[in-house]
């Protein structure tokens, strides 16, 4: 396997100017309604909430805000509901937003934070896409990777079904041709989504949890080397970058050469909701390295994974201690810490297969 610092460009893909630039697809988009709760949640009983707050978002939303916020030219392509473009009037930095009309309305997510900093999240199902919108949204996402010249096409959150066949999105085509204009492509999902892409050779990166990999190796994970092995794996599959957050114990970046494990420590846990995606931001500000124009013909540029996961740990801890997904200054963010690899370390909490 080529080393992922000089991934190999096939004959079919191009490559172009380093921008650094971002083009995320949140193929389900939604409004996140937050309620903040003066005390704890009480099942079965009325519980008074002290603020609320309500805001179009999505994974892959969050990761374009975040990234526009540390002034990185990104766009974030959304399928919207006919219905529900009013909704775009209030959401922050509307200048990043791509929009593609769809049938259907925007689906809802709804966060209960208690006092303490307990999160309970009820999320809705996406709503099923025709074949015509989803070909659009295809389009519209591809146009933007060739007009950015983009390093990174990103699709995150969960995948809707097709209204004529009951499957999920089928991503492949849009994959295979963004990597033919020379963009990495990133996924973040969960569930059954994530282990049909992890081994399907067209994504270059993946960003489980450790139960997520523990599930994508199918085996419980008790230490950090276990979790390096199994990262691995996904490697030997076919991934360029295994990015694996561990929570409290921070996160691993793994390539076929190299193996990053970073900390950073919150000030304060109140909201994880968005944790993931300020972390995900956070890796793709700073992965591909600034001699990456130098590059030579036909291979990708190189990546400095410890930047990379340095800054993806120092924004994912800054969001925790945050009431909402959305990041408005990055001054507070902690200082991530590059640790040695101790493989025998064991996780605070171990990882278990879910699917």
């Amino acid at each position: 396997m080529t080393r992922p610092g000089a991934h190999r460009v096939t004959a079919n893909e191009r490559v172009r100017p380093f921008v650094n630039a971002v083009v995320t697809l949140t193929p389900a988009p939604v409004l996140d309604r937050t309620y903040l709760l003066a005390e704890d949640l009480t099942p079965g009983k009325v519980n008074r909430a002290l603020e609320v707050h309500e805001y179009m978002s999505g994974k892959g939303l969050n990761v374009a805000r975040t990234l526009h916020l540390a002034k990185h030219p990104v766009a974030a392509i959304l399928p919207i509901g006919m219905q529900d473009q009013y909704l775009l009037f209030s959401t922050p930095f509307p200048q990043i937003l791509r929009i593609m009309p769809v049938q259907g309305r925007v689906r809802v997510n709804t966060t209960v934070v208690e006092s303490g900093g307990r999160t309970t999240n009820i999320n809705q199902t996406p709503i099923a896409m025709s074949d015509e919108d989803w070909q659009n949204v295809v389009e519209l996402t591809l146009e933007q990777v060739s007009d950015m010249n983009a390093d990174w096409l990103v699709v995150s959150g969960m995948h809707p079904k097709m209204t004529a066949t009951g499957q999920p999105i089928d991503l492949s085509e849009m994959y295979t041709r963004a990597r033919a204009m020379g963009a990495r492509v990133g996924l973040d999902t969960s569930g059954p989504e994530l282990k049909t892409w992890a081994r399907s050779g067209f994504v270059n990166l993946i960003k489980p949890n450790a139960d997520e990999l523990a599930s994508l190796v199918g085996r419980e994970l008790t230490t950090l080397g276990e979790a390096i092995d199994a990262g691995r794996e996904l490697i030997d599959a076919g991934i360029e970058i295994a990015l694996v957050s561990l929570g409290a114990d921070g996160a691993l970046g793994i390539t076929a050469d190299e193996v990053v494990w970073a900390r950073a420590t919150a000030p304060d846990v109140i909201n994880t909701t968005g944790a993931g995606d300020a972390f995900l931001a956070g890796f793709l500000s700073q992965v591909i390295t600034r001699e990456a124009d130098k590059h030579p013909e036909g291979v990708l540029p190189a990546l400095d994974l410890s930047a990379g996961l340095a800054t993806a740990c120092s924004w994912g801890a800054l969001a925790v201690s945050l009431p909402t997904t959305l990041i408005s200054s990055f001054d507070a963010a902690p200082t991530a810490e590059i640790r040695d690899i101790d493989r025998g370390y064991v996780l605070t909490e171990h990882a278990s297969v879910r699917y």
